[in-house]
């Protein structure tokens, strides 16, 4: 038995292969269907698409066997991939080549064996469709070999349209995220089949974030942002290598793979390919750009799951690397953990709006500081999960507020509110009630709708609720809000500000708002005691507010010295632990038929529990 010979280009046709995406990725329906098309006309027990590796002959589709691949030194595609026409042996047991080689000697004793090689678009043969009988067939004529060579010819087409059509991306002649999932795939697929494959990385890099590409565009236009994506695109490919290659699966996101091994070499690496893109060029219209590359690395592995997991993890710490405002970031499981919670989040929720024990509110009390009664509460967001135990506001809101969840969910803590306070009213007790609107939410060009709606439903009037906005929310979308801000007034709504002082730092904007209240941050409220600069800056925004006609609102009250510097300093209402907790609706009419009046004289400062 001869082994076969080795190509002369064998470096250059292995690289071939392994960029064509053929080998250890799913069925191909083409290749099945012409596959069985060669063993039906050729009238042959057994067919195959075979590719020739290193070491094996890997058989992507086949008729009559299901071996997955053979050693390559007693393949006949070994032999046959060095003809740059089609190889026919009409008697396997007359060639000196094959005469004992063990496919002919035993199972599954091949006498005779046709096969027309395989192309890419480089004109590399990447394997061979085959034929193959138990007997001699010296019937094989010139017609058969046509037939043969035109099905291997419809294949090499195929396979050069798969390197084009939906695996190259138009604009910059990247591979796409298609191609990617294959690569990935087959990538995963040896790492589990050879225990000594590199496992190395998957990586995701985000050229410029959409802000900066916004930006540009609508400097530079589309094409010379495409100019743009391009000059990234050639720094990124020389600095991952020539022999891997790069992906376009976002509009400004490219995905690579790293053959390094964990520990410096890679952090090097990442530090060098961030370096290397985020180093500033000319654009053609002679602005100088700096791309605010970010880029999220997870490692190969063979029980993280399949290509779609591991290209999310990627993906999950490029973006964890922009929220922390780093170059790049490995992915973490504990990370991971917490968005999958969130995704968790979403999902439930529906069903928990629907519930009736999951969802609920609790009421803070506010006080009004001249009277020392309970004019109003705040109302707070509870949600009790099934298995994911106490969810906090903050947590549920940041994730409801990227979905279609918010409006819902607003609207169910609307009508919950609103409904309490008429239960309340009917055992005696009137309290104007406080809910916290998202960005959402003061958005939304039918807020207003929504708020009236509630409120005739409930048969109230608005000045039964106040609606609360942070600063930050207010001054991001200042033009859009003080229309629906003067519409919530002509209902008789009041507003507030809440979270004062943390989120801006020029006051101008005060005077185009036409809000009733500022609720100063809890942050500075509970530095009041022991802070001089504190109180200064504190006593400077009460004074402020009050000389633009707001009424301010203290949260966070937690001693007596504080209740009486806030009352000194004329601020209209306070809340608290102080005062209270927030609390379930009939713990909270019990402390209010306990609790008319709170004075708010100094007295000796006492521990009280602090707010969570």
């Amino acid at each position: 038995m001869q082994t076969p010979r080795i190509p002369d280009n064998e470096t250059e046709r292995l690289e071939a292969l392994r960029r064509s995406n053929l080998l250890h990725t799913p069925k191909d329906a083409v290749f099945d269907r012409v596959c069985q098309m060669a063993a039906r006309l050729m009238h042959t027990p057994m067919s195959s698409i075979s590719l020739v590796d290193e070491d094996q002959q890997w058989f992507k589709s086949q008729v009559g066997s299901a071996v997955e691949s053979i050693p390559r030194d007693i393949s006949f595609c070994g032999h046959a991939i060095n003809e740059d026409e089609m190889m026919v042996v009409p008697d396997t047991a007359l060639d000196a080549r094959f005469v004992d080689n063990p496919l002919v000697t035993g199972e599954p004793h091949v006498r005779f064996y046709a096969g027309a090689p395989l192309k890419n678009a480089d004109d590399y043969v990447l394997g061979n469709l085959c034929v193959v009988d138990t007997k001699p067939r010296y019937d094989f004529d010139d017609d058969d070999r046509q037939t043969l060579r035109e099905l291997s010819e419809v294949l090499s087409s195929w396979i050069k349209m798969r390197a084009s059509a939906g695996y190259l991306d138009a604009a910059t002649g990247t591979y796409t995220l298609q191609r990617m999932h294959e690569t990935l795939n087959a990538e995963l697929h040896k790492l589990a089949s050879n225990p000594r494959a590199v496992a190395g990385y998957v990586g995701v890099v985000d050229v410029a974030m959409p802000r900066q590409m916004h930006d540009l565009t609508q400097v530079m236009g589309y094409q010379l942002t495409e100019r743009f994506i391009v000059e990234c695109i050639s720094r990124l490919s020389a600095a991952i290598g020539s022999d891997r290659d790069l992906y376009r699966i976002g509009m400004f996101r490219f995905g690579f793979f790293m053959n390094e091994q964990t520990g410096p070499e890679v952090e090097r690496k990442l530090d060098r390919l961030i370096a290397t893109l985020r180093e500033p060029f000319h654009s053609t219209v002679g602005i100088l750009i700096a791309p605010s590359a970010t880029m999220g690395v997870a490692p190969l592995k063979k029980a993280a799951g399949g290509a779609e997991e591991h290209l999310r993890q990627a993906a999950v710490a490029a973006d964890d690397a922009w929220e922390s405002n780093r170059a790049w970031a490995f992915h973490t499981p504990d990370r991971d953990a917490r968005r999958q919670r969130k995704l968790q989040l979403l999902i439930d929720l529906p069903a928990a709006l629907a519930a009736p024990d999951q969802l609920h509110l609790e009421y803070q009390p506010k006080i009004d500081l001249a009277s020392g009664a309970c004019t109003g509460v705040e109302a707070l967001l509870r949600w009790q999960h099934d298995s994911l135990g106490t969810v906090s506001p903050v947590e549920l809101i940041e994730a409801a507020e990227k979905t279609a969840l918010m409006r819902p969910l607003t609207d169910w803590v609307l009508d919950t509110a609103l409904a309490q306070c008429v239960q309340w009213r009917a055992a005696g007790l009137t309290l104007q009630i406080a809910v916290n609107l998202s960005a959402h939410d003061l958005t939304d060009p039918d807020i207003v709708r929504r708020v009236q709606e509630r409120l005739h439903k409930h048969q109230l009037s608005g000045a039964s609720l106040e609606l609360e906005f942070t600063e930050s929310l207010l001054i991001r979308n200042l033009d859009a809000v003080i229309p629906t801000l003067q519409q919530l007034h002509e209902l008789g709504v009041s507003t507030a500000i809440d979270d004062f002082g943390t989120g801006y730092c020029n006051l101008s904007y005060l005077q185009k708002l036409n809000v009733g209240k500022i609720k100063i941050d809890r942050r500075f409220v509970q530095e009041l005691d022991d802070d001089p600069r504190t109180q200064t800056l504190t006593r400077a925004i009460i004074n402020l507010a009050h000389d633009l006609g707001y009424q301010v609102v203290a949260e966070g009250v937690e001693t007596r010295k504080t209740l009486a510097l806030l009352g000194a300093w004329n601020s209209e209402q306070a809340q608290g632990y102080l005062f209270s907790k927030p609390l379930r609706p009939t713990a909270l009419f019990d402390w209010a038929q306990d609790n008319t009046t709170l004075s708010p004289e100094p007295a000796e400062p006492h521990q009280t529990q602090r707010r969570h």
